[in-house]
């Protein structure tokens, strides 16, 4: 059985924490998750759903608090004061998004990543992010979304962009329409609710489409590219249940031990 929780510090001033055996066993099998604060994110349910299941193998999971996620900031707010920031002209997102990457390096020149044996997943907001560091770091070859936000503009609490003009087009910018450039050849799995309001069942689905386009046209003829799609259920049918964390858990969990790589 995994630690539930442990604290550490890679730099870049960020609320770090992992679920696993002690850093100082040497490197693992890796999975980088994100879907709230670390703590939360690890430690209560559903969102650590997958930290469950994986508990009992030999792999460490990190997680990062995302902006204005930190306690005892309310997560519920957290998107409002994301679009309260990019209006203010703050763009928050881009040094996250780079500092999360310069910890992931940190940690691989730490010495506990193995080649190849590295993957992200992310709920909601957290798949975005998520999206967004896969795109960036080589050592990422694997990518779990739940419910994913693809379109930042979507987001609850976020309101129409159209009249916004510039900082429309920031905030567009963050689509995940925009890395699958950088996204071609990962193995990507998304998981969303036939009828998710929120993040748009539709929007989600398109994505899938172009990004295993974009692969095919890039010759390669299987693109490990996969869309689940499951019962909606919970608030605007946004909820993820548990079969479905399971589900890409242990999709990662194949991925991570697997010997082909």
């Amino acid at each position: 059985m995994m630690a539930l929780y442990t604290s550490v510090d890679f730099g870049e001033n960020l609320e770090i924490g992992f679920s696993g055996p002690p850093l100082e066993e040497g490197p693992l099998p890796t999975l980088f998750y994100f879907a709230l604060s670390a703590r939360d994110t690890l430690c209560v349910d559903p969102y650590n759903q997958p930290v469950v299941y994986l508990s009992d193998r030999k792999l460490r999971i990190f997680s990062i608090t995302l902006p204005f996620h930190e306690s005892p900031r309310d997560p519920h707010k957290a998107l409002i004061e994301w679009f309260n920031a990019f209006t203010e002209r703050h763009d928050i997102l881009a040094p996250f998004i780079d500092a999360v990457t310069k910890v992931i390096i940190n940690i691989e020149r730490a010495g506990h990543l193995l080649p190849n044996k590295v993957g992200i997943a992310g709920l909601s907001r957290g798949a975005l992010i998520a999206a967004h560091i896969a795109a960036r770091s080589s050592f990422i070859h694997h990518f779990v979304g739940y419910a994913p936000l693809t379109q930042l503009g979507q987001a609850r609490g976020f309101a129409s962009t159209e009249h916004l003009g510039s900082v429309g087009d920031l905030i567009a910018h963050y689509n995940m329409a925009n890395l699958i450039p950088s996204l071609i050849g990962k193995n990507v799995r998304f998981h969303v609710g036939n009828r998710d309001v929120l993040i748009g069942t539709g929007t989600c689905f398109s994505f899938v489409e172009e990004l295993t386009e974009a692969c095919y046209q890039n010759k390669i003829r299987s693109p490990q590219v996969e869309l689940i799609v499951y019962p909606s259920i919970g608030y605007l049918g946004h909820g993820t249940p548990k079969a479905i964390f399971e589900q890409g858990a242990e999709w990662m969990r194949q991925k991570l031990e697997s010997q082909n790589d």
